[in-house]
């Protein structure tokens, strides 16, 4: 019941045009929003707590945008954030940058990071946690088993233009949140 009353109330304040606020925290003490601020109520409407770009993003958004927005401890400030729902429904939130040493032909690579996917959100069920994927040049991946698939179980596409545009974008009904600025406003 408390529940139901507390997301009612979220929902009138987003209407009447209120900010809401990702949950009770201190940034004071917060060393990565990654860790620490994405909890389930911003995974499911990141929209509503900040500013964010949605389906995709290029690398020039990316570094114009977001880069250094973010609190990220010192080995991720290099690293985008972004927030997904997969095409199965699955929610989740994932680190990513463009790089690498590239694959055989020297094309880079779009790395994730810290791929951290919920079942259900609103059930609680316990995140699966994959450490990195990589993917090459006009590859595509199913962030739901981590695995490459260029089929409609895909769910992020990487797109290498000219080695220097590159996106990542959303695909077979996926969606990508990539939030601009910092939660601890």
């Amino acid at each position: 019941m408390i529940r139901i009353l507390v997301g009612l109330a979220l929902l009138a304040m987003s209407a009447m045009g209120a900010p809401l606020r990702a949950g009770s925290f201190d940034c004071s003490v917060v060393f990565d929003e990654f860790d620490s601020l994405m909890n389930k109520e911003f995974l499911v409407r990141p929209g509503s707590y900040t500013r964010v770009v949605e389906g995709k993003l290029s690398r020039d958004d990316y570094i114009s945008g977001q880069k250094g927005n973010l609190l990220l401890t010192p080995n991720r400030e290099d690293m985008g954030v972004a927030i997904i729902q997969t095409n199965t429904g699955k929610w989740g939130k994932f680190l990513f940058t463009w790089g690498g040493r590239g694959d055989a032909l020297g094309n880079p690579l779009l790395i994730l990071r810290d791929v951290t996917l919920f079942g259900d959100v609103e059930n609680g069920d316990r995140p699966k946690i994959t450490r990195e994927i990589r993917v090459s040049t006009g590859g595509r991946v199913d962030i739901d088993t981590g695995l490459a698939g260029e089929g409609v179980e895909a769910d992020i596409w990487f797109h290498n233009i000219d080695g220097k545009t590159m996106l990542i974008e959303a695909v077979n009904g996926a969606s990508l949140s990539f939030p601009m600025e910092t939660l601890c406003r």
